[in-house]
């Protein structure tokens, strides 16, 4: 419909300078593009034959049928020894790759651990949560578990803990519609709820003795310190549970609760690391001897002294029981004498490692065969000078405990003591699935202190019926254990060596090679982050300590975000020149039609090309010259 009223109207020439432009800025930078590549492609007729490239290699448009054809080019390569030699070493890299976490790193986050099989029956880790403010909790180490929980601040039916932190959930609640909610294990159904707690995800936790934990679930900052993320300073986000009920032993024990490092569930820390933030699913835990101590670490942990090179089995999947690690055994030996094969082990749910249980339980049939063998061992076939006797155990309610003394033994002279436990009973072997993938393990790892007759030891591996066997914390006392995730299936590595040891020679690492004794320990109880500075754009963010946000590693993902795009120096060079050439011929065409009024009409409009000027008349629109008066009434397009 033709415009109301007589105003003027106008409109530009669509085939001057501006088109013109348009297609020469066009071919600049096809041209720019394909010269800038560091491989010219060699298409046509006179190309030569590539043996890489199948006819037919189109891939169709999805704008309509018409195929859209790329061109592939191939980089020649020398073939030299060094060249093919660099080839493979690329191929067997890409292949770990595969394999691997995205954001593989040598970095690791460290926790001393503290408590012992001795005196709590557990091993515990400190560890800060919370955001701006930290606080610290004792929590059990377990990979029987994956929820990671600890007590709320509006728990009122909480026990009485020796570290005595309750956590602030304000504001950190995780709403039940979100999908980690749902990947930590949370409700299937949000159940809604009322004023505050509306939506809130909850979570609930039940264990074979009859205790239970039940809460919300929250989502704020855990402190690893180390080298684990050190572009956050270790501080990262995580989701945890904050505990409004416990029942059970969890009410009565002396932690404040408990960190979970399960298999197979995104709620495990382990697997947040992973998920969330891109680090390798891979943990170790090495605990201390028999006063207990030790490490908990995320990460590969770097060579050190005391990290020895580890012997790995296997992971096996377990469908009824998918948050445990579970591993083949092949044979189990006291001494010399053999008490158990593969098909003895084989049964319920297999062999799992579960740091949270405290002794190791076998079937029905290895217990029997166990505790044989060591009483022929420490009685009938023991020289005299260290024959032992066989004694009740300390509570009656266990009466198929089996415990020794030395006759004669005192409480000042107990003749058997933990140093020379060794002298009086054999090892225990545990042979598992997979090439030198065995533990020899001292008779510490397999007895426990009777506590009520001096001198006096009790077998540790306990009669399981016929669920499965449990290897429990007892039994890995001094042994580094390398939870591998990264690797097709999973895998388990063992070696025996200094827990404790193990633990000063990374905090030496982390503090640069100084006295580990003399510097703090960043994941015991760190201080609170500096409060962030808005008007600093280089301020620290999440807690970090230093004004300077420290690099990621090349092969960080944040590194392999920002070169999404892969182009080359000479690629971007192109671009650059292309760029650079638009806008010199655009600013000269804008200069010459701007500057020089002979060249425009009318109003000054910013157009690279001719305007001509137009009015409704009764048969149309017409075409006014520059002189026309009609342009200048008040009222028209152009002159109002």
């Amino acid at each position: 419909a033709p415009p109301r009223g007589d105003g003027v109207d106008f409109r530009v020439g669509t085939m001057g300078a501006r088109r013109r432009f348009a297609v020469l800025c066009a071919i600049l930078l096809a041209a720019a593009r394909g010269g800038a590549s560091g491989d010219a492609a060699r298409t046509g007729a006179d190309a030569p034959p590539d043996p890489y490239v199948r006819d037919g290699g189109t891939a169709e448009s999805s704008f309509g049928r018409s195929p859209a054809v790329f061109a592939v080019r191939r980089r020649e390569s020398p073939s030299t020894p060094t060249a093919l030699a660099q080839l493979r070493e690329h191929d067997a890299h890409r292949r770990r790759r595969i394999l691997e976490s995205p954001a593989e790193s040598s970095g690791a986050s460290t926790f001393p651990l503290h408590g012992s099989v001795k005196e709590h029956g557990y091993y515990y880790a400190n560890i800060a949560l919370g955001d701006p403010s930290p606080r610290t909790f004792q929590v059990i180490v377990d990979t029987g578990s994956t929820l990671t929980y600890v007590p709320c601040a509006t728990c009122a039916k909480c026990g009485t803990h020796t570290g005595g932190t309750r956590f602030d959930p304000t504001g950190k609640w995780l709403k039940c519609q979100e999908k980690q909610c749902r990947d930590a294990g949370g409700p299937a159904v949000c159940a809604g709820g009322r004023g505050a707690a509306a939506n809130r995800c909850t979570y609930s936790r039940t264990y074979a003795e009859g205790s239970g934990v039940s809460g919300d679930l929250v989502r704020d900052k855990m402190y690893f310190g180390g080298d684990i993320a050190p572009s956050t300073n270790g501080t990262l986000d995580v989701v945890f549970g904050c505990t409004n009920a416990e029942s059970g032993t969890i009410h009565d024990q002396e932690a404040d609760g408990l960190i979970g490092l399960g298999n197979n569930q995104f709620a495990s820390i382990p697997n947040q690391l992973a998920d969330t933030h891109g680090l390798p699913r891979v943990f170790s835990l090495c605990f201390g001897s028999f006063e207990g101590g030790g490490a908990l670490s995320f990460g590969r942990l770097p060579a050190t002294p005391h990290a020895p090179p580890l012997a790995y089995t296997d992971m096996r999947v377990n469908d009824a029981h998918p948050a445990y690690y579970v591993v083949s055994t092949t044979a189990m030996k006291i001494g010399d004498v053999a008490v158990a094969t593969a098909g003895d082990l084989a049964v319920g749910y297999g062999t799992v490692m579960d740091s949270g249980t405290t002794f190791t339980y076998v079937p029905t049939r290895v217990f029997h065969a166990t505790a044989a063998a060591l009483d022929a061992a420490v009685t009938t076939n023991a020289p005299s000078e260290k024959k032992l006797a066989k004694v009740p155990g300390p509570d009656p309610g266990y009466p198929d405990d089996v415990c020794f003394q030395r006759e004669g033994a005192t409480e000042t002279a107990p003749i058997v003591a933990m140093a020379n436990l060794g002298e009086y009973s054999p090892p225990l072997t545990i042979a598992f699935d997979g090439e030198g993938a065995s533990l020899v393990l001292p008779p510490s790892n397999y007895l426990f202190v009777h506590g009520k007759k001096p001198g006096a030891f009790c077998l540790g591996i306990m009669d399981n019926k016929s669920q499965g066997t449990l290897i429990g914390g007892i039994s890995v006392r001094d042994v580094l254990v390398e939870y591998d995730k990264t690797v097709e299936g999973g895998r388990i590595g063992f070696a025996a060596t200094d827990c404790d040891a193990l633990l000063k020679d990374q905090l030496d690492r982390l503090a640069g090679g100084g006295d580990a004794g003399t510097s703090p320990v960043v994941n015991e109880a760190p201080a609170p982050p500096p409060p962030p500075a808005p008007a600093d754009d280089d301020a620290p963010k999440n807690g970090s300590s230093s004004p300077n946000k420290a690099a990621p590693a090349p092969n960080d993902a944040v590194a392999r975000t920002n070169n999404a795009y892969d182009y080359d120096e000479a690629e971007a060079g192109g671009y650059v020149l292309a760029f650079i050439l638009c806008v010199a011929c655009a600013a000269a065409c804008y200069a010459r039609c701007y500057a020089d009024p002979s060249r425009r009409r009318g109003v000054e409009l910013p157009y690279l090309g001719e305007v001509r000027f137009f009015r409704w008349g009764d048969s149309g629109y017409v075409e006014v010259d520059g002189e026309d008066e009609e342009r200048a009434k008040p009222g028209s397009m152009l002159g109002g």
